[in-house]
């Protein structure tokens, strides 16, 4: 087991080090270097200059462990697609105008460093496009930036559960547009990601995109058997123990395990986005009204409203759900997604009294 004090001095992370970081010291002088080769971008826009802190300098100085003339055309690269793109103001358009279940990869909790918590469950996620997978992503990763810890834990530990992984998800151009958006623009934020369940169908897909993604982060996937003995990988406790505390340890369990007993009658009903807008994250499909309905429509609606098991919040376990990191979060959707197509209606639909948009 590797401890999670300890913090590498090479140039680089071993292979399986979900708690390393490369290149702790920096050469202030090469730091210096790379914000002067900027300095130009930054005097034409305030956002991109309040963005490129030193400390994300040194991120992308580090992610290219050290070379100044690359760090210099990534960072350049990045500075010029944030000022094209605003990714800061956005929301994932799928989730907010098309399927309020379109995608299923949210921020929700911490780990045992303080590192940023993210979630998905393949199956949850309705939407396969792989364009629409990379901006949601960019939602994820946008939403997490203003709220991560200072640096070594400036990073994400990403949890995938693939307990309903498909034919349908073996499109290798989905991994291919989030992976491509981590490298480019988001360098040294994912510490790692823990497969969980994952099933044999997968090894294709996973050799397919080991030939084509970033060597450092295929370097960074756990493999755990998933909480019903199911998949490939460690123990499933011994990961988990390894990286989170009980309470958020009991919350991944929970979610997981509910979307395996419970996958018709509450897994499918899951939106997080409707549940961060609401303020409610225990009750499911109470928002179906405001989508279409197809052949429910012609027999008298959509079905009615769920209850999670033993009020398990699928936003996040209790104390995250409190800390102003979330608060930060969900009020950010709330003002980006206001006039989407679906979270427009919301508020009026949303149980309890916590829906209200807050303003500008």
């Amino acid at each position: 087991r590797i401890s999670w004090h300890a913090m590498t001095h090479d140039d680089d992370v071993a292979e399986g080090d979900l708690h390393g970081r490369a290149m702790p010291v920096l050469d202030n002088d090469d730091v210096d270097a790379l914000a002067r080769a900027v300095q130009p971008i930054l005097d034409e826009d305030d956002a991109i200059r309040a963005w490129c802190t030193r400390a994300n300098v040194e991120r992308f100085l580090r992610a290219d462990r050290g070379n100044l003339a690359k760090a210099t055309k990534r960072l350049t690269d990045t500075l010029k697609w944030r000022i094209a793109e605003r990714p800061e103001t956005k929301v994932c358009a799928a989730c907010i105008d098309k399927d309020l279940r379109s995608h299923y990869m949210n921020f929700v909790g911490w780990d045992r460093k303080g590192r940023a918590l993210v979630f998905s469950d393949i199956g949850l996620a309705v939407d396969k496009s792989p364009s629409t997978n990379a901006a949601h992503c960019t939602q994820v990763l946008e939403l997490l930036e203003p709220n991560l810890r200072p640096f070594p834990n400036d990073q994400y530990v990403w949890v995938v559960d693939f307990h309903q992984f498909s034919v349908y998800d073996m499109n290798p151009s989905v991994a291919s547009a989030c992976l491509g958006l981590f490298a480019k623009c988001y360098p040294e934020r994912l510490a790692g990601m823990i497969m969980v369940g994952a099933p044999m169908l997968f090894n294709g897909l996973y050799r397919a995109v080991c030939a084509f993604a970033d060597p450092v982060t295929v370097k960074k996937v756990r493999f755990v058997v998933g909480p019903d003995g199911k998949g490939g990988g460690k123990a499933f406790d011994v990961v988990m123990d390894e990286f989170f505390d009980a309470e958020t340890k009991g919350w991944l369990r929970t979610e997981m395990m509910e979307n395996r007993r419970r996958w018709k009658d509450v897994a499918k009903r899951k939106s997080w986005m409707a549940a961060t807008f609401a303020g409610r994250g225990s009750t499911h499909g109470w928002w179906q009204g405001v989508q279409e309905s197809g052949s429910k429509a012609a027999t008298g609606g959509p079905e009615p409203p769920v209850e999670g098991e033993a009020g398990h919040d699928i936003r996040g376990c209790d104390s995250f759900v409190r800390c102003d990191a979330f608060k930060n979060v969900a009020d950010a959707v709330r003002r980006r997604g206001a006039n989407g197509r679906l979270t427009a209606q919301l508020v009026d639909l949303a149980p309890g009294d916590e829906g209200a948009v807050p303003e500008e």
